[in-house]
């Protein structure tokens, strides 16, 4: 429902002239949602709502309830309610026009397609101790539908995650839930290599424990600045609370960073859609602000040939390219291909009206 809260709010302004409740709103919400999404008997839902209206709030507001439901129903099925617009509308209008101007309307109409369908569930399968092939047939031998990763060798898409959260390869490790996006981004630091590695945003250590599985006999160390993350993340070892911001390592240390860093999370909409409704167009600038000022806290902590791994889950400018580009201000470096399926790139950026994936961007940095 919170996917199309905006849809939801059009609808309930065009029948409802003064402002609603909290809770008769969410309840309004809830049953618009059900009559035009979910396809159930509009007269059952109907009943419930003005029912539950009635017990909560009293005759009054059943009506109003009752009044708003019936003429949405009776506009639908005579097609006089259009909701093409309202669809296409069902993020903000600044992000809209944002990403309009960018793309152009009937690109980001196929980009606001995609981030309103259902997400996928995507799966990395440890290539070490299993094959792909043998997890996409135990996988499919336990009823799952199945299909290889559209760019990682590593990635399983599945229709559904409860079953794969009960078997027996989630519970031996042999399989993760991970965004194929994301798995993206491991991979490059895997190609950057080296011995001491540093995942200096660890978060929730998705990123880290592919790492640790990828370079077996790499030291990796992951660092947050909240403890509780990374007694969560499971991680056992070389585990260090600090800030990124001002990070308790000696110069040159590392052979690799990832830079995993916080970022508006605008590429993961389809996954989170509350997101969508939590940012504004400030924020793009502010966390654009935050990822330059942490490349540059931990540049002195790569040694000279070393790498920086910098990535994000957004497609926007500023937090992606501009990025890169105010670090080449005052740093030196040069930008490789951080991916070995790439031709000529020395970044990678996933729209996901394109690639069908999460929104993303790899940077893979070589100090000079």
């Amino acid at each position: 429902m919170i996917r199309w809260r905006g849809y939801l709010e059009i609808i309930l302004s065009r029948y409802a002239k003064k402002p609603v409740e909290k809770d008769v709103r969410y309840l309004l919400w809830m049953t618009l949602y059900q009559v035009g999404f979910m396809k159930k008997a509009h007269y059952h839902v109907v009943k419930e709502a003005v029912e539950y209206a009635r017990n909560e709030k009293g005759k009054f507001v059943a009506g109003f309830v009752n009044a708003v439901l019936r003429r949405f129903v009776s506009d639908r099925e005579d097609r006089s309610l259009s909701s093409a617009g309202a669809v296409r509308h069902a993020f903000p209008k600044w992000l809209v026009d944002r990403w309009t101007l960018r793309f152009g309307a009937s690109e980001t109409d196929g980009l606001l397609e995609l981030l309103n369908r259902e997400p996928e569930f995507a799966l990395r399968v440890h290539t070490l101790r299993l094959t792909v092939d043998r997890a996409l047939e135990a996988l499919t031998d336990g009823g799952l539908e199945v299909r290889r990763g559209r760019l990682s060798p590593s990635a399983l898409t599945v229709d559904r995650l409860a079953p794969v959260l009960a078997s027996s390869l989630f519970r031996e490790g042999l399989v993760s839930v991970q965004g194929e996006a994301s798995q993206l981004a491991g991979m490059a630091v895997a190609a950057a290599g080296g011995t001491t590695i540093l995942d200096a945003c660890t978060g929730s250590a998705t990123k880290t424990k592919q790492v640790r599985e990828m370079c077996p006999q790499a030291r990796v160390i992951s660092m947050d600045n909240k403890m509780k993350r990374l007694l969560l993340s499971s991680l056992g070892d070389h585990i260090v609370c600090a800030d990124a911001l001002a990070p308790p390592f000696r110069a040159g240390y590392f052979d690799t960073i990832l830079v995993d860093a916080p970022c508006s999370s605008l590429g993961i909409v389809r996954k989170h859609p509350e997101i969508k409704w939590r940012r504004s167009e400030e924020d793009i600038s502010r966390f654009a602000a935050m990822q330059l000022s942490l490349l540059r806290s931990l540049w002195d902590l790569v040694r000279p040939g070393g790498h920086v791994v910098y990535s994000v889950c957004s497609f926007e400018p500023e937090e992606t390219t501009d990025v890169i580009r105010n670090l080449a201000k005052d740093k030196n470096f040069v930008l490789e291909n951080p991916l070995p399926f790439l031709f000529n790139k020395d970044c990678f950026l996933s729209l996901p009206h394109e690639t069908a994936l999460d929104g993303f961007f790899i940077a893979r940095i070589r100090k000079l």
